[in-house]
């Protein structure tokens, strides 16, 4: 468990660049928006303040090597600047 909540990868995606430009399984290009991956220290007070705050955000739960972790994808700018002042 952690100590306290962690956000790795904290990343604007313009909607026109790919991610791995000349991958040979293909590029993809991400929609316009900031994603990142969170480590909460409280998941269920880290989901009910996604939901209040920032409602049209996708979040999943998810696991990574099978720490939980949550991935965030924010498309809406003021729900983007309410995240990062709350958790960066």
């Amino acid at each position: 468990m952690h100590t306290k909540t962690s956000v790795h990868y904290w990343e604007f995606h313009n909607g026109v660049d790919p991610i791995n430009p000349g991958n040979l399984f293909g590029e993809i290009v991400l929609p316009r928006g900031w994603s990142c991956w969170v480590y909460p220290k409280d998941d269920r007070a880290f989901e009910e303040w996604m939901t209040r705050m920032c409602p049209t955000a996708e979040v999943t739960h998810r696991f990574n090597s099978g720490d939980p972790m949550y991935t965030v994808s924010i498309v809406d700018d003021i729900e983007a600047t309410v995240f990062r002042l709350m958790w960066l």
